[in-house]
């Protein structure tokens, strides 16, 4: 897919229809401009990590599925790395620039709950410390996400030179963010020797 490819900046609506083997006249009946296109493909990558995200175990407690929800969002970027970058780089796009990014406003509020309804579980079962505000500690975690997942070259540099990989930086931040917010209890399925990738 050229977005994958080439990156949005670099793609024409020419190129587009020329991929597709259409007219441009023929692709415009679909859609407006390429802010369209693109957010269709953002959809349908959100659409991939509700999927996923509704795989997670309901029987878990909320820190085990903090856990794995954490791991999924990984998996996601990992499996789908197009999808993911198509599903990350949307959110600057002005959400009402285009009537799809309506319906993709939606699915990331969705995939945005789940997190917080699994932070919000782990303090009603006392896995999770009750004085964590769950809307911004989903955001922080989000942002600590996106940066192992989107490594700048000052990061790739420091990884290089300590011999870190990506999903060794994975596992350290994800323990990083467990460690922070769990009850201060010792539960089996934070043992760090775990190996999750």
């Amino acid at each position: 897919m050229l977005f994958f490819s080439k990156g949005y900046e670099n793609v024409s609506m020419n190129d587009i229809a020329q991929e597709a083997e259409m007219a441009r006249g023929t692709l415009y009946q679909y859609f407006k401009n390429k802010n369209d296109i693109y957010a269709a493909i953002a959809i349908h990558a959100a659409e991939i990590l509700a999927e996923m995200f509704k795989e997670v175990a309901l029987d878990q407690t909320g820190i085990e599925k903090i856990r794995s929800l954490s791991m999924t969002y990984y998996q996601f970027y990992k499996k789908h790395t197009g999808y993911y970058q198509a599903y990350y780089h949307s959110g600057v796009f002005d959400y009402h620039s285009t009537p799809q990014m309506e319906k993709l406003k939606k699915i990331r509020k969705m995939n945005y709950q789940f997190v917080v309804k699994a932070l919000k579980e782990g303090i009603a079962d006392g896995t999770i410390r009750n004085d964590i505000d769950p809307i911004a500690t989903t955001l922080i975690m989000l942002s600590m996400s996106n940066n192992v997942n989107n490594i700048i070259p000052v990061t790739q540099m420091y990884m290089d030179e300590y011999g870190l990989t990506q999903d060794e930086l994975f596992e350290s931040n994800l323990e990083l963010v467990l460690r922070s917010i769990e009850n201060g209890e010792k539960h089996p399925n934070n043992s760090k020797d775990r190996r999750i990738i």
